[in-house]
């Protein structure tokens, strides 16, 4: 499986396009195209987690209604998949994906005194 498979496949719920696994591409280096089982897991999952960012920052449609024929899309268990793979991939989640989630930020500022 490839690299862009696996990461379509894991968030086809949140609708990743084509256009952002190649940003994903572009600014981490990583072939979509090399085979997931012979890359490094942390870096897969870290483009994994960016990727997800991208997606949460995103605009997007939550809702369609036509002719009487509707279809609605919930993003709120995107939050805990975020903090998941943040945790897993030992990451910082980032304070604008924090708030874009609708998250308290708490900063450590002890160092400061």
């Amino acid at each position: 499986m490839t690299i862009r498979a696996y990461i379509s496949d894991k968030l086809k719920a949140f609708g990743v396009s084509e256009a952002q696994l190649v940003d994903m591409s572009l600014s981490s280096g990583l072939d979509l195209e090399a085979d997931v089982l012979e890359q490094d897991p942390t870096v897969v999952g870290v483009a994994l987690t960016n990727t997800l960012e991208e997606l949460i920052l995103a605009p997007k449609m939550t809702s369609v209604n036509e002719s009487g024929f509707s279809i609605s899309w919930d993003f709120a268990n995107a939050s805990q998949y975020y903090l998941w793979l943040c945790r897993k991939w030992g990451l910082t989640p980032k304070a604008e994906v924090l708030e874009a989630l609708g998250l308290s930020v708490i900063s450590d500022k002890t160092s400061k005194w």
